[in-house]
């Protein structure tokens, strides 16, 4: 979760030098990401590239989702703050238990659901919607919502997908599709600008190694263990790090009530993992 957010500091800072367009980033990261681990799996575990029907689908489904919230999100960058970004795509905390229970009827743990009550509370603390400065953002802020809801939807799918398969080869899968979803929907939404700065390579090499391999391979090996209401939980802790990264990186500085609203979101998280705890202790 930090590493994730420390990407909409980074991302918002070359956006607003103006060093490339967003999802030109996106395609680009992406693509990075993808022939670092294909290098990998061709060197180290070539049996792992055969891929059949089952791990294609999968992998494309999820990685299609993870695509179009990464274009929803990366436009709503441009039409937003780092902070309120990684605020509002932490509302996939309260998204993706609906998400289970509207599709599969599934009810999460009672704390679970007191967990995901806090850190809700929390996030609307820290995005103040009923504030003036949130009018200034709201186009950008239903855009950020919109990739929350997708991004939901790819825990959710991803909880189903991920017992069934190898990891790195369903990873590899996730990171192609998303880049090619974000290469179709540059030139539809954007007048694609990339520069050639050192910076800017320097910034896009992090996000493909951390927040991309690491922090997706990560996430989809969780995901073979963890239901997808407690990977939601966790992701809360994603828009205090965005605050903490937009802070100490772009100066954007943090409310009372913005630290109270963290705080929130941290108690949610402790409340719901400690409850999960008690549920698997032997009596």
């Amino acid at each position: 979760m930090a590493v994730w957010g420390s990407s909409f500091a980074i991302l918002r800072s070359l956006l607003g030098a103006a060093q490339a367009t967003p999802l030109a980033l996106v395609s680009v990261r992406m693509a990075m990401a993808s022939l670092l681990l294909l290098a990998y799996l061709a060197a180290f575990r070539r049996s792992e590239l055969r891929v059949h029907r089952e791990l294609l689908r999968d992998g494309i489904f999820a990685g299609a989702l993870l695509g179009v919230g990464f274009v929803l999100q990366s436009e709503g960058l441009q039409r937003t703050t780092a902070s309120r970004s990684g605020f509002l795509t932490g509302t996939l905390v309260v998204l993706t238990p609906l998400i289970e229970f509207a599709l599969f009827r599934k009810r999460p743990p009672a704390p679970a659901l007191l967990g995901v009550l806090l850190a809700f509370l929390g996030m609307t603390a820290l995005s103040a919607p009923w504030s003036d400065a949130a009018q200034a953002t709201l186009l950008g802020d239903w855009l950020t919502l919109g990739c929350a809801l997708v991004f939901a939807g790819q825990i959710v799918a991803l909880g189903r997908i991920a017992p069934r398969h190898p990891v790195l080869p369903l990873l590899l899968l996730q990171l192609l599709t998303c880049g090619a979803v974000a290469a179709l929907a540059g030139p539809l939404v954007e007048a694609q600008h990339f520069s050639a700065q050192p910076r800017l390579w320097m910034a896009l090499a992090y996000l493909a190694l951390f927040a991309t391999l690491f922090a997706f391979g990560i996430q989809t090996w969780a995901q073979r263990i963890l239901p997808p209401v407690r990977v939601a939980l966790i992701s809360s802790l994603e828009p205090m790090f965005a605050a903490l990264w937009a802070a100490l990186f772009i100066g954007e500085r943090l409310t009372t009530r913005e630290l109270a609203g963290g705080a929130l979101i941290v108690a949610g998280v402790v409340v719901g993992e400690a409850g999960a705890a008690l549920r698997r202790a032997p009596p």
